[in-house]
């Protein structure tokens, strides 16, 4: 039996440079693991046949490790590889970390999953796993990689590993579910690309995380939260409650600051 923990992600930054051909917002980003007892325990073992169970938030099929094992399936059948054990495996998920909560749940589910499916029965390379990973969603790639810390570029699916001291966080997240799409939607509509930083790729791609987190406040640090509380006044209430050393992660809900 394979048991693991997973997870979630925060967002250091989060900057929209543009807009790709499919129309998906080009992001630049700093992807940091927050270690802690937020997490969800996966446990896979041998079974006659593929399961999957968890307290999941929309059917079997649109379910992201769903998704991670049947492109893992496609990629080993395209290879003449047998993927014999995914059609033998039970899988459980225990799910902690929230979904709309911009903190990567679901894609961290996925990673993992790959990552020890992997390990266990496949060895695949790296270039592989990732190419997977991207075919199951923008921030998958990240946690296949098992990355404490990288910077991520394009649709999230470019991942760079960025090496720093290990940094713990604290995690708030109110009872508020926010849509990732919307927000985004929002973020056009209102043209919050008017940030209130001026932006420079080089300069935050090699800066310390630790000390972004110093120098900038939430609002300069991602451009989503401008829109996500123009579309949730719950959370602009939440929001207005916290200290200067919270920050926002992802499209929201959640916000995060280095443990004290």
């Amino acid at each position: 039996m394979l048991v693991f923990d997973v997870f979630p992600k925060v967002n250091i930054f989060l900057k929209i440079i543009g807009i790709n051909e499919a129309k998906y917002h080009l992001l630049d980003s700093r992807f940091c693991l927050a270690r802690g007892e937020l997490k969800d325990i996966i446990a896979i073992k041998t079974s006659d046949f593929f399961s999957l169970k968890g307290d999941f938030d929309c059917p079997l099929h649109q379910n992201t490790i769903y998704l991670a094992v049947m492109e893992l399936q496609k990629f080993l059948e395209s290879k003449n590889l047998s993927a014999q054990p995914l059609k033998q495996i039970a899988i459980e998920v225990e799910k902690k970390i929230p979904c709309g909560a911009g903190l990567g749940g679901g894609s961290a589910d996925a990673g993992n999953v790959l990552f020890f499916l992997n390990q266990k029965f496949f060895n695949l390379s790296n270039e592989d796993l990732c190419f997977i990973a991207k075919r199951v969603g923008a921030d998958v790639p990240f946690f296949v990689m098992q990355c404490a810390s990288a910077n991520v570029y394009e649709i999230g699916d470019r991942v760079e590993k960025f090496e720093e001291k290990n940094l713990e966080f604290e995690i708030l997240t109110p009872n508020i579910y926010c849509n990732t799409k919307q927000v985004y939607h929002q973020y056009d509509k209102t043209k919050a690309k008017k940030t209130l930083l001026s932006y420079s790729y080089q300069k935050f791609a090699k800066m310390p995380s630790c000390d972004i987190l110093k120098i900038y406040d939430r609002k300069q640090l991602n451009d989503l939260l401008i829109p996500a509380l123009e579309l949730y006044p719950a959370l602009r209430d939440f929001e207005e409650s916290l200290g200067d050393e919270w920050f926002f992660s992802g499209s929201g809900s959640s916000f995060f600051r280095l443990r004290k």
